[in-house]
């Protein structure tokens, strides 16, 4: 998932972006971890009616982190996209795989080092599709408390745009892509459902994996590759299909309505993008989503569990336990994270000089 920037240079940072990741990791982590706050203040009569009103409003924006998981696909489809544009079909793998597996791979980990040492940890069969995100190809549970899913579906939306590219479909044919975008949207909707298992996750990759296309197509709108009666007409189309999908892989959640509002909120971010000014703490915050993303929904509860057991009491556990989160997490991008990008970037200038220096060589 596109959680945060490869840190390009303030001029050409997209900032309504962060903004929006922001959001994203907000929604996810109160979702999964304060939702039940949320919900105990929307219910609290012994409060004023104004912040039980606004608890009310908040609580389908927050609802096991849905929107938040929506608004982070509208992202990486536009982000991803708008990088395409500029960049050749193995630059942008390098960078992506670079960006992706070595926070991943090292959070994974360690989640996996506690659970082997109480001997839970599931087996090397497992832990390889898991770590190279291609569990869906063999049936393989999530790790990271069902972090995953939303990974391997960025990772198949990377190798389709990756191809894309290669096909120059985004330089030569351009007009070829919003078609084939849409050709791809109903093949999601005719399809089998990946993942086909009678598990909560059924059909989330062809149920979800249009988010990111839409995403697309409003950079395409933006940049005047197609025309808003066509933008219209994808999300007509899109909707319909979500909607429809959703009525017969996942009916616990027809009553929820977090894809449509994240859709609301990413279109009124998007429409004043031109207004949204960068400021130090959205761009802090902002390189912090991916890292959060990661470990929330695991480390968390080991993170209360310890200072539990070592009877610290200073603030609500909760709130001690975020705490301890957000530091770690913050050492993680400084540490892991950031390093690994820019180890990609030199790697990408080793592979893309060397011929050069071969031929040079040589005369």
């Amino acid at each position: 998932m596109e959680y945060a920037n490869s840190k390009p240079t303030n001029s050409s940072r997209i900032v309504f972006l962060d903004y929006l990741r922001i959001f994203g990791f907000v929604s996810v982590l109160i979702g999964h971890k304060f939702y039940a706050y949320v919900v105990a203040l929307s219910n609290d009569h012994t409060v004023h009616s104004t912040p039980r009103f606004i608890a009310n409003l908040l609580l389908p924006l927050l609802s096991h982190g849905g929107a938040g998981v929506v608004v982070f696909f509208l992202v990486s489809g536009y982000i991803i996209t708008h990088v395409l544009q500029t960049e050749q079909t193995g630059e942008f793998l390098i960078k992506r795989t670079f960006r992706i597996y070595p926070l991943y791979i090292v959070v994974v980990l360690a989640q996996y080092i506690p659970l082997a040492v109480v001997d839970k940890a599931p087996s090397m069969s497992t832990l390889l599709p898991q770590l190279l995100l291609v569990g869906d190809c063999c049936g393989t549970p999530y790790a990271l408390n069902g972090v995953e899913w939303t990974l391997r579906v960025e990772v198949v939306f990377y190798v389709f745009m990756a191809a894309l590219r290669s096909l120059n479909l985004m330089t030569n044919h351009k007009k070829i892509l919003p078609y084939t975008f849409i050709a791809i949207t109903l093949l999601c909707g005719f399809i089998a459902p990946i993942p086909s298992a009678d598990i909560w996750s059924k059909g989330y990759l062809t149920i979800y994996g249009p988010f990111l296309l839409l995403g697309s197509m409003f950079y395409l709108y933006e940049k005047k590759q197609i025309g808003l009666t066509f933008l219209l007409f994808f999300i007509g189309l899109f909707f319909y299909q979500y909607y429809s999908l959703m009525a017969i892989y996942q009916k616990d959640w027809l009553d929820f309505h977090f894809a449509i509002l994240a859709f609301i909120i990413f279109c009124v971010s998007w429409a004043f993008r031109r207004y949204i000014t960068a400021v130090p703490w959205v761009l802090f915050l902002s390189d912090m989503t991916y890292a959060v993303y990661l470990f929330h929904n695991w480390f968390f509860d080991y993170a209360k569990k310890g200072l539990a057991r070592f009877s610290v009491s200073l603030l609500n556990p909760d709130v001690q336990a975020l705490i301890v989160l957000l530091l770690v997490c913050f050492f993680m991008v400084k540490y892991v994270e950031k390093p690994g990008i820019r180890f990609g970037r030199v790697l990408l200038t080793k592979l893309l000089t060397s011929p050069r220096k071969t031929t040079a060589g040589q005369n």
